[in-house]
């Protein structure tokens, strides 16, 4: 028994002396991170008298707690200083400031900024980087036109116009437009205009009110970068067809298909028409896929999915999707109480504006 206690002795403090250097070796293998982040972005081109856009982020990248951050930015009369900014905070602040292109500046304009900050572990930490912009020379002249409004999958004619307004040809001339997928390469004479006809269409389920799309030109004569832009900005419009419950109720010779998946449940027409028909204000679950079908119909029949309910433009779709769960969840007749009732009539609330056109 000696011998073994003996053993028992010897081992312990070894277990302790291994697990010591284990930890000592992985808190060298990963040692924790100092320092200070900074990022800056400006207009890519500009012309003597624009107002060029900065935006400057400073973020803690490192594993320690930032104290007294000093953002100096000499060209932008920028010199702050922000407190405190927790670890690993990459959303950090962000400051937009603005600047005039002046006749003096050189070019391209290049400006720095610079952060400095100490650590919850007293080590000081810099940072900077710079954002360049080139001042363009207006010799090329572009414009864009397109349609005032346009409906949502309805295909729109854009014509942009290029035109050389300097008194020597210019070679090389690249002309973009993103949004289209167009790219043209060549050369513009003085006083040479080049049009281009180009078409687009427009997404089927396009949510915003508008559709707003670049084309820029630019070309390079010697040391002087020539950079023009233009935009133009559609009107979307929506072929409202969304109907009623008791449209669908009454007219169902009109429906766009003869079945119905709600709450991962496929209902016949007749099973569909059914749930119209006993909806009522006792049990949500009947209430919601009530609206619920009238809505997958609506969307079936072609009615867009963009709409404003507390003015808010919203997704429709997404509704629906979140309406299907719940109804997965709550079965149609399963008459749920206190706050599942209430998510039950929000989305119902939702979906009967969407079904009468009721833009609240």
């Amino acid at each position: 028994m000696v011998n073994v206690k003996k053993c028992l002795v010897l081992i312990v403090p070894l277990v302790l002396v291994a697990a010591s250097l284990t930890y000592a070796l992985s808190s060298n293998l990963h040692p924790r991170f100092h320092g200070v982040g900074v990022l800056k972005s400006a207009d890519a081109y500009a012309y003597v008298g624009d107002f060029v856009t900065y935006q400057i982020k400073v973020y803690n990248p490192s594993d320690y707690d930032l104290y007294n951050i000093n953002v100096t930015d000499s060209m932008l009369g920028l010199n702050a200083t922000i407190p405190f900014m927790t670890a690993r905070n990459i959303t950090g602040i962000t400051y937009t400031l603005y600047r005039e292109v002046l006749e003096t500046d050189p070019n391209p304009l290049i400006n720095t900024v610079t952060v400095e900050a100490i650590d919850a572990a007293g080590v000081r930490s810099s940072a900077s980087t710079q954002a360049i912009t080139t001042i363009a020379t207006r010799i090329i002249s572009i414009s864009k036109v397109g349609p005032e409004a346009a409906y949502e999958g309805e295909r729109i004619t854009y014509t942009i116009t290029v035109n050389n307004t300097g008194n020597f040809s210019i070679s090389d001339v690249v002309v973009e437009d993103e949004m289209l997928g167009f790219s043209w390469k060549g050369d513009l004479n003085s006083g040479e205009v080049n049009t281009f006809n180009l078409t687009y269409t427009i997404p089927p389920r396009y949510c915003k009110e508008n559709l707003t799309n670049i084309v820029t030109v630019k070309a390079q004569v010697n040391e002087t970068v020539i950079y023009a832009e233009a935009s133009w900005t559609t009107k979307i419009l929506h072929r409202w067809l969304m109907h009623s419950i008791g449209y669908w109720k009454n007219h169902p010779e009109k429906w766009p298909t003869d079945q119905v998946e709600i709450g991962n449940i496929t209902y016949t027409k007749e099973e569909a028409l059914q749930i119209l028909r006993e909806a009522n204000a006792k049990d949500a679950t009947k209430m919601l896929a009530a609206q619920l079908i009238a809505a997958k119909l609506n969307r079936l029949g072609g009615a867009s999915p963009c709409f404003y309910y507390c003015s808010k433009q919203i997704n429709i779709d997404e509704i629906i999707s979140d309406a299907d769960a719940f109804l997965t969840n709550h079965p149609i007749g399963s008459n749920p109480q206190c706050g599942d009732r209430q998510t039950a009539l929000r989305l119902k609330d939702i979906l009967d504006a969407y079904n009468n056109k009721d833009c609240r």
